[in-house]
């Protein structure tokens, strides 16, 4: 095996394949990774959940990120609540583009500082706000889970535990607020993904006077029952209220990004399904 920039030649069954890599170590516990969609991302070399995807294929949550690639257009707003390192904010801030408005929120500190570090090196700053806050139902302060080796699995709720999962949590006061308060100037979101491991139910809740006076057009949410923890059914009658009540429509993002009609019953169904939509 030689290493070579981002390739690796790996000799196999007496047959040299070629095997394309889209990251490399650049020091400092940090991997520089080249993304499918044509931008760079720094991110930790300790973690253990998004980089090796990000690393070995350049690209994290492909039916998201083909929906993103299909659905966003310049001039839109988008909001990332819960944006880790930044790869679906970095994305937006490119499809949006100068007219557009990208806003993101990370509870964690450490990684508002990576994700503020790859939208410069994608000199993608000037349409995009970072804000370092948790989103939850009421603005508070909260205690935050953050992970040592699963960057994306920290949380306010601490992770059902796995045997074959050892990691390490820290606990750190975080600020959190509501859509409806944060946002209330905003006039109108296009798209609003939430992806904060267990949170999701606290910032609907968050968030239902955007959501009552039309001001969001689509939400893409994840479904877990694990993390959502007994929070999950009030979390599926919210969401029956938002579908009943202000004729909102359910979907499943599939493969190649496009949306398939979907129940609550055929969601809940499944233990998680990271890939749902709501639109008005």
């Amino acid at each position: 095996m030689r290493w070579n920039g981002f390739w690796i030649y790996q000799i196999k069954s007496g047959i040299e394949r070629e095997i394309t890599m889209h990251g490399t170590y650049i020091g400092n516990d940090k991997m520089l990774v080249k993304l499918a969609y044509n931008a760079f991302l720094t991110i930790s070399s300790k973690d253990l959940s998004v980089m090796p995807l990000l690393v070995s294929t350049g690209i994290f949550e492909a039916p998201l990120t083909k929906f993103f690639l299909t659905n966003v257009k310049p001039g839109n707003v988008v909001v990332d609540i819960g944006t880790n390192v930044g790869y679906f904010t970095v994305l937006a801030s490119k499809l949006v583009g100068d007219q557009g408005r990208v806003i993101g929120f990370e509870a964690n500190p450490e990684l508002v500082l990576n994700v503020k570090d790859n939208l410069a090196m994608n000199w993608t700053t000037e349409n995009t706000k970072i804000i370092n806050k948790a989103v939850y139902s009421q603005n508070t302060v909260l205690n935050f889970r953050t992970s040592e080796k699963f960057h994306a699995y920290s949380s306010i709720h601490e992770k059902p535990k796995d045997e074959n999962l050892v990691d390490n949590y820290s606990l750190i006061e975080v600020n959190a607020v509501t859509l409806d308060s944060e946002l209330q100037d905003i006039e109108f979101i296009d798209l609003l993904k939430i992806d904060i491991e267990g949170g999701e139910y606290h910032a609907f809740l968050g968030m239902m006077g955007l959501i009552e006076r039309k001001r969001i057009k689509r939400i893409t949410f994840e479904w877990n029952r694990p993390m959502l923890g007994d929070e999950a059914e009030k979390f599926l009658r919210l969401i029956s209220d938002i579908l009943n009540r202000l004729s909102g429509r359910l979907y499943l993002i599939d493969q190649e990004g496009n949306t398939d009609p979907t129940t609550l019953k055929e969601i809940s169904s499944v233990e998680f399904y990271p890939f749902a939509l709501i639109e008005f």
